[in-house]
């Protein structure tokens, strides 16, 4: 069993990545956000944190006695990616699975369109200053760079490194969800690596 922190508990994300976790594994999960009222949870599996990561206290709290940290933040990327990296160092956790987008490296096809791309998406700067963050931390790192979510049942995915032009720009959620339980579950899969996640192609 691994004991698992989920930040950013309530978003589209992380509630799919939670449900896996309690479907596939025997996992216990700590669930982080700053509005946790519209989680249920089940006591013997779960327990929540509600807090901002920028506030040491709660922060702390929700890290304690955690293995692996998935983290899927919405907004103060960098000082929010500082806060959690400065926590688990003090605390000597180790691994940690950072969600952030496809097009940080300009990894979205052109026949895609490409505006999507860092260099035609400035919101996409703080995406990479934070995944370079975590990137140095000297933490057995990886980050899951996801193309566009849509409601699939489907696990048809690809995983493609630093560099690799992804084949398509969509990706189910439930495929991320797949792929960051087997990456909790295996410390060596995808370490220190930053991965695109997207459908695979017929």
């Amino acid at each position: 069993m691994t004991n698992v922190l989920i930040i950013g508990a309530t978003g589209l994300v992380g509630q799919k990545v939670t449900k896996y976790f309690l479907d596939k594994t025997d996992d216990y999960l700590t669930l982080m956000a700053r509005n946790t009222s519209i989680l249920s949870i089940d006591e013997k599996r779960e327990r929540v944190v509600e807090g901002d990561v920028i506030d040491d206290e709660p922060l702390m709290e929700a890290l304690k006695d955690n293995d692996v940290i998935f983290v899927a933040l919405d907004s103060n990327l960098e000082q929010s990616t500082q806060r959690i990296l400065d926590g688990m160092e003090k605390l000597g956790i180790k691994r940690i699975l950072f969600a952030s987008s496809m097009g940080l490296y300009n990894d979205i096809p052109v026949s895609d369109g490409a505006s999507g791309n860092l260099t035609e998406d400035a919101i996409l700067k703080h995406y990479q200053a934070a995944a370079q963050m975590v990137a140095d931390s000297g933490l057995n790192y990886t980050i899951i760079r996801p193309g566009n979510f849509d409601n699939g049942q489907d696990l048809n995915y690809e995983v493609t490194a630093d560099g690799e032009e992804n084949k398509s720009q969509d990706v189910s959620i439930v495929s991320v969800a797949d792929f960051v339980v087997k990456l909790a579950q295996d410390e060596k899969l995808g370490a220190k690596e930053s991965l695109g996640i997207s459908r695979k192609e017929a």
